[in-house]
């Protein structure tokens, strides 16, 4: 640490306790628009109807930092938006081995079902990308066979915005509020973690930690 013991280094950059919390949700954002980015994926953690914690692995599409809200997209047939329905409670984990930093997210989380988020997104979808929300069973459904779950033929052929339109109400946008965020910085000299809580988008607490 520098003199004052209130900043730690990060590729050999200076970072007080409030300029991590920024260097955070900039490394989210990066990840939302860069495909390449580590952080484009995150793990999800959803509480299921028994109490256990269930995991998968989605793609982070959007984060509005002054909101502080995480997006990602589902099926509304899926077991995770059951468990929404249920408990509202997310986490969400990012981790980028090239950046040595892990990022955990605890929030709420909203399902923008048919309402004009979710048109916008959808139209903004290529038709191509839509295929995982055109199986004709619900995700998970037993199979006595492999399956794509679509129609065979779109292993072939890309389905036209006509054709992937018709699946426009399986499609769901999640908005992830934040309440907290957990920054964990890797290093073989000595890891470095630093917590932070909101209230209303608004940061109310947060502190250095031990690892």
């Amino acid at each position: 640490m520098n003199n004052n013991d209130q900043s730690i280094t990060i590729n050999s950059v200076w970072y007080t306790l409030q300029e991590v919390e920024e260097l955070a949700w900039k490394k989210l954002v990066n990840g939302s628009i860069k495909k390449k980015n580590g952080f484009r994926t995150m793990c999800v953690g959803t509480i299921n109807e028994n109490g256990e914690s269930t995991l998968r692995t989605v793609v982070n599409r959007k984060v509005a930092q002054i909101d502080k809200t995480i997006y990602f997209y589902t099926d509304i047939r899926s077991r995770k938006i059951q468990n929404l329905q249920n408990d509202n409670r997310v986490s969400l984990l990012f981790y980028d081995a090239k950046q040595r930093v892990q990022i955990t997210v605890k929030a709420t989380a909203t399902l923008h079902i048919d309402d004009d988020l979710q048109k916008q997104k959808w139209q903004s979808t290529s038709a191509q990308a839509r295929l995982g929300y055109m199986t004709k069973e619900a995700p998970n459904t037993v199979s006595k066979n492999p399956t794509l779950g679509y129609d065979e033929k779109f292993s072939l052929v890309k389905p036209t915005v006509v054709e992937s339109d018709l699946y426009n109400s399986n499609f769901v946008v999640v908005a992830c509020k934040a309440f907290e965020l957990e920054f964990l910085y890797l290093d073989y000299l000595g890891n470095r973690k630093a917590n932070f809580y909101y209230k209303n988008t608004m940061l109310i607490n947060s502190f250095w930690v031990v690892p």
